[in-house]
């Protein structure tokens, strides 16, 4: 049986089978110091704990592979500087009886069986959250799945204030027993000599672009809408991510008179050198979780537009443009700002540049370790502190 590699039925088989893999070797050829096992969980000894990190996700070409990447990258650092110090170790080989806690980098690789040893990360409940845009199929799954894995695992952990609401109003976990541990943000910055235009072939000269795998709530049609104004018809849309549709894509090149570019899924180097040309990244989404692109967008020197919803007016307050996700006339009055170089553009692009100060990969793990640690010395889920 054939099956369209853009159906969602593929997207779907993706998930189930080639995301539940262990990493392979070529995604460890990166790491300095980390041993390539072949299995699914790496298995370290922190102080006197066992902690196994499930792999998997680092084959995800989703935002959830780059969390994974990132926590995998430190803690390769971490054993890189610290060589000496045995307060963590990689272990090559451990019986399941002996390992204290599993870690989880997405809620969606969680086994059932391990459940009550494990520390699971959520990034968003947006199908319990936003059920108007989801199929009954991923509102189930989450309702019966997801949900009773939550209630199950000894430590729940999130990425910002909003989602830690929304799990604690929608799914019933108290916020003594959630922790926010904010996300880090990656500073790549490409040399002044890199040609552009040397990785994709853009036809047009100013563009905006969108960053992001095709999913229900990144609403990418208010933006083909606003570009439709005769104010921004010298203006290019560019799309990396995947999961788009052949439905969609003729769609939209049609409306847009062939001024749309989807790039697939492309390698870090390459986004960042299409980044770096854009006039601002746009996030029109309903929701999100965190936002990785206005912070990345901003260590490039580019500005973002970002739908006026939470957690995005919440983490980047003062930081980006704001608009309305269900109005065009909104986005494109942001995006004429942008073209005419307004200065609260520039201040907002600033602020955002102060902002990826705070928010360091290094932090992300030593908060993790700390609260894996902390989840091992008692028979009940841990309570929040201070980082709330």
């Amino acid at each position: 049986m054939f099956i369209a590699k853009d159906s969602k039925v593929y997207t779907w088989l993706k998930r189930q089978v080639y995301f539940r893999l262990a990493a392979n070797r070529i995604i460890f050829d990166q790491f300095k110091t980390l041993t390539y096992t072949g299995k699914r969980f790496y298995f370290f000894k922190y102080r006197e704990i066992i902690l196994a990190i499930d792999s998997g996700p680092l084959n995800d070409t989703r935002g959830i592979g780059r969390v994974t990447k990132n926590l995998f990258l430190e803690v390769d650092e971490k054993l890189a500087i610290h060589s000496n110090d045995k307060s963590l170790e990689q272990l090559l080989s451990v019986k399941e009886s002996k390992v204290d806690i599993y870690l989880y980098p997405s809620i969606q690789w969680a086994e059932e069986n391990k459940l009550s040893k494990s520390a699971l990360i959520i990034f968003d409940i947006l199908p319990i959250s936003f059920p108007n845009l989801f199929p009954d199929s991923r509102i189930r799954e989450w309702k019966k799945k997801y949900k009773k894995f939550a209630m199950k695992a000894r430590v729940i952990i999130t990425v910002s204030e909003y989602s830690a609401s929304e799990i604690t109003e929608k799914i019933g976990i108290s916020k003594e027993q959630l922790y926010v541990v904010p996300l880090g943000i990656e500073n790549k910055i490409i040399s002044s000599g890199s040609n552009l235009h040397n990785s994709v072939s853009i036809p047009y000269k100013k563009y905006f672009i969108f960053i992001g795998s095709n999913d229900y709530h990144k609403n990418l049609d208010i933006v083909i809408k606003a570009l439709c104004d005769s104010s921004l018809t010298g203006c290019g849309l560019v799309v990396v991510g995947e999961n788009f549709t052949k439905v969609q894509m003729n769609t939209w090149s049609n409306i847009l008179k062939n001024r749309i570019t989807f790039c697939g899924y492309l390698n870090d180097d390459k986004t960042v050198k299409l980044l770096s040309g854009a006039e601002a990244l746009l996030l029109p989404s309903f929701s999100e979780g965190f936002g990785f692109p206005p912070f990345e967008a901003a260590i490039q020197n580019i500005p973002s537009i970002c739908s006026d919803r939470p957690a995005m007016n919440q983490v980047l307050k003062g930081a980006a443009l704001f608009a309305d996700p269900t109005d065009e006339g909104d986005w494109v009055f942001a995006m004429n700002k942008i073209l005419r170089r307004d200065s609260i553009i520039f201040e907002k692009l600033e602020n955002a540049k102060k902002l990826t100060e705070k928010y360091k990969w290094k932090k992300f793990l030593q908060r993790l370790l700390t609260i894996l640690h902390s989840s091992t010395k008692s028979d009940y889920r841990i309570r929040s502190d201070d980082s709330r």
